[in-house]
């Protein structure tokens, strides 16, 4: 009856093991499972961060068509202003030139067409 307490003692202690190898195991599953995650969380991230680089380099690049094609443009802009300009002056000489012959047409027909 003296080893009672101590066969008692024994198996509250074996217990008491055998619940934190239990709960050690299970924590460890825990960390594996943990584990697993952030590394495919992980992986993830990289696979995110690449997509976001590649469309930051799109960007940029559609930054870049779009700025030359806007320089294309206005430098076409110019050159057809400059034309419309230069047909306008030469729309003005016609019209210049007509009113100067439209006189003399006026004229000749005065004198011959009676």
């Amino acid at each position: 009856m003296k080893f009672l307490p101590f066969i008692h003692a024994s198996l509250i202690a074996t217990s008491l093991l055998l619940v934190s190898c239990d709960r050690q195991k299970q924590l460890l599953r825990e960390k594996e499972r943990l584990e697993a995650e952030y590394k495919q969380t992980v992986v993830e991230i990289q696979t995110i961060e690449q997509r976001m680089l590649a469309l930051g380099s799109q960007v940029a690049t559609a930054s870049v068509n779009l700025e030359r094609q806007a320089a294309a443009a206005e430098q076409k802009a110019a050159y057809l202003q400059s034309e419309v300009g230069s047909l306008e002056s030469r729309v003005k000489a016609l019209e210049d030139a007509s009113k100067e012959f439209a006189s003399k047409v006026d004229a000749y027909k005065a004198k011959y067409l009676r």
